[in-house]
């Protein structure tokens, strides 16, 4: 999706879903998040000002299979009874080079918030821009399920808006 850029924030459902990748039995699991907003104020010339927050429902997860989903709506995973989103804030950014960028983001998962580095571009044509970040978690670090010698600790997120 392509973002028109505005002086103030503002607040938009993206067209792409979050993507997520897991290794479950030795085979790369995909899976989609689709219904999230983001809030965008981001200028490259002005990071110190800039933000960016996301916010995501993880009852929207999809994997392919049902069972497998509602598997991870429950309280071994994202118990979204009680959890209800996942929630990721913008601290600090800084430039790595043309278009390049690495942010510095507050993500919350089952009420477990961590500080994470997520490198990300971005594409402006004129006044719409297009964000892409690519990163990794550790799954343990935010409750999501017990130490497993089938499934990856390592979860591969791809976020674009």
């Amino acid at each position: 999706m392509i973002v028109p850029f505005l002086l103030s924030a503002q607040s938009f459902k993206p067209e792409n879903p979050i993507q997520f990748k897991i290794k479950n039995a030795g085979i790369t699991v995909d899976g989609l998040i689709s219904d999230w907003e983001v809030m965008v104020d981001f200028d490259p010339k002005k990071l110190t000002q800039s933000s960016i927050r996301g916010k995501a429902n993880p009852e929207s997860i999809q994997t392919g299979i049902k069972l497998r989903d509602k598997h991870l709506h429950g309280r071994e995973y994202f118990h979204i009874e009680k959890f209800s989103f996942i929630s990721l804030e913008s601290k600090s950014f800084r430039s790595k080079g043309k278009n390049a960028f690495i942010g510095i983001f507050e993500l919350q998962i089952r009420g477990v918030k961590r500080e994470i580095e997520i490198p990300f571009t971005l594409s402006q044509t004129g006044k719409q821009q297009m964000f892409k970040g690519e990163f990794t978690i550790d799954r343990l670090d935010y409750g999501l399920g017990e130490k497993s010698l089938v499934l990856s600790d390592e979860v591969r997120v791809v976020v674009e808006f």
